[in-house]
């Protein structure tokens, strides 16, 4: 008889997915989160420090770079000018690679360890929650059980922590670099040239509307995922 009730029960967890609802308590909830990650606070911070320097340096590089298709481009056209061979000063040209070569190095670098300590971070999280969640559901009484599906409980212990560790380990730290980078790219190319910025302003619009119609059919078939769990 049990049995059938679970066979014939709908799928909670599911439902939690479904298009048009929205998260509960997202502040308080990620506050509680974050308490989970008191000791490893500076390791965050940390990790943090070391993903906006490999954005700064990123972003830099290119514009380090274009120094030496100048100097390139004013050998070429002092020699054209003068009618004589062209002559380029490829001394600076190396050592702009080199320093550029050098920022490059130390952003994988940056990133490689900035991964690492998030990794490290979002496991010892994950796991302190999924110890929690098994103590927790000991205690709880048969009748619980019989009043919640399968589904549910499982999606809860697998699929959310999933989720919590895949937010810990990436999404967290992407915010802050592409935030980051978005402001330091708009810098250097006002810098370089306001012009061709404007035309790169023009796109972004564009974009977000391509975002918005494609935003949506993504979470149907995301909730349709999440129906097959």
């Amino acid at each position: 008889m049990m049995r059938g009730n679970y066979l014939n029960r709908g799928g909670k967890g599911a439902d939690r997915f479904q298009k048009g609802r929205r998260a509960q308590n997202f502040f308080p909830t990620i506050i509680r989160l974050f308490k989970y990650m008191r000791r490893d606070l500076w390791g965050l911070l940390f990790s943090i420090l070391i993903a906006s320097l490999s954005v700064i340096l990123s972003v830099q590089a290119p514009k380090i770079l274009g120094n030496a298709t100048t100097v390139i481009f004013d050998g070429v056209t002092k020699s054209l000018k003068n009618h004589t061979a062209i002559q380029i000063d490829m001394t600076k040209v190396e050592s702009i690679l080199l320093y550029v070569m050098v920022i490059y190095l130390i952003s994988f670098i940056s990133g490689i360890l900035q991964q690492s300590i998030m990794t490290r971070i979002s496991q010892r999280t994950v796991y302190t929650l999924r110890r929690e969640f098994k103590n927790k559901m000991k205690k709880l009484p048969v009748s619980y059980y019989d009043s919640h599906s399968n589904g549910d409980i499982m999606s809860r212990m697998i699929n959310d922590m999933d989720n919590i560790s895949g937010t810990l380990n990436q999404t967290l730290i992407q915010l802050i670099t592409s935030l980051l980078q978005f402001v330091g790219t708009i810098y250097f190319m006002l810098t370089i040239s306001w012009q061709l910025a404007l035309v790169a302003f023009i796109t972004v619009p564009l974009a977000m509307i391509t975002v918005r119609i494609v935003a949506p059919l993504s979470q149907k078939f995301f909730a349709e995922q999440q129906k097959n769990l």
